[in-house]
């Protein structure tokens, strides 16, 4: 079987779009379409009913592309064991973080760890915690580095190091909020509040709680996907904040926020290493992994 088809069949697949697949591979659309008859040729069957608007994948196309995906997979991991033996790491990681790793931690620990393996090429996802503990459990993602726990019995779930999480406001409504914040008060102040499923936002819930807090009773104007998000309402003046100190310093320092004291609560949270337990990683991403557990405190923090 001609792994070009092979590699045709599962853009094809993907995308279920001729076109859509011809562009990713740098093919014409009818390359890609000889590139399938010739597969269902070879195999007897057909892998896709073609309609008017799309292209449907047959019972036996979910078959091919299953098998697909575990020859890929274990070439690429043939292809770094190899490198291992000449003591030479290479190869693609895909790795997931929350927002707070993966623009705060995640850059220094790739600057060195590209520096000393230079032939890996890693491709970082952004998404919210749930999301990428989604993508490590159905093998999207290689690890990911997490702000909140997602059970599941495939995940494996390991400390890497705590963040500090602060209220944090505009420097206009210094002015505008009491002297003293007890727990209580928190209700009556306009909220920008993270989106359900990130990592702060859960944080925030938990510590709320063990003071009696709902979050619903919250004054919460406006909802936000990100933390870049979050720091430009803030900036804006709309509200006050949670979110992770290493995310706003630079703005506390030049006086354009600061941190909000709130008597009782404490927003010390953890951040996660989470892999499939029941899943082989490749050396590249073993070494990855390796490398953040040794050198993520001492890069974030310097």
């Amino acid at each position: 079987m001609d792994f070009r088809r092979l590699k045709a069949f599962c853009k094809v697949f993907e995308h279920q779009s001729f076109s859509r697949a011809g562009h990713d591979l740098y093919l014409s659309q009818p390359t890609i379409s000889a590139h399938i008859a010739a597969l269902e040729t070879e195999l007897g069957v057909n892998l896709f009913d073609r309609t008017a608007r799309s292209v449907i994948p047959t019972a036996a196309a979910q078959l091919l592309y299953s098998r697909a995906q575990e020859i890929f997979q274990l070439l690429a991991r043939t292809k770094q064991e190899i490198n291992e033996l000449k003591d030479n790491v290479a190869g693609e990681i895909i790795v997931g973080g929350s927002t707070i790793p993966a623009n705060y931690l995640w850059p220094k620990i790739l600057a060195n760890f590209l520096e000393k393996f230079p032939r890996v090429c890693v491709d970082l996802r952004v998404e919210d915690s749930n999301n990428v503990c989604s993508m490590v459990l159905n093998g999207k993602l290689d690890f990911g580095v997490v702000g909140g726990i997602y059970e599941h019995h495939d995940l494996e779930h390991e400390l890497l190091m705590k963040d500090h999480l602060i209220f944090v406001a505009p420097i206009a409504m210094k002015s505008k909020l009491p002297p003293r914040i007890v727990p209580d008060s928190l209700k009556d102040i306009p909220w920008i509040m993270r989106e359900k499923g990130s990592g702060t936002r859960q944080a925030m819930e938990k510590a709320l709680t063990k003071s009696n807090i709902d979050i619903r009773d919250l004054n919460i104007v406006a909802m936000v996907q990100s933390t870049e998000a979050l720091i430009r309402c803030l900036l804006a003046g709309i509200g006050i904040g949670v979110t992770s100190k290493l995310a706003v310093q630079e703005y506390i320092q030049s006086q354009k926020m600061f941190e909000v004291n709130v008597e009782g609560i404490n927003l010390e949270r953890n951040f996660y290493i989470i892999n499939h337990k029941r899943r082989s990683l490749f050396p590249a991403a073993l070494k990855l992994i390796n490398y953040t557990k040794k050198h993520a405190k001492e890069l974030i923090f310097a």
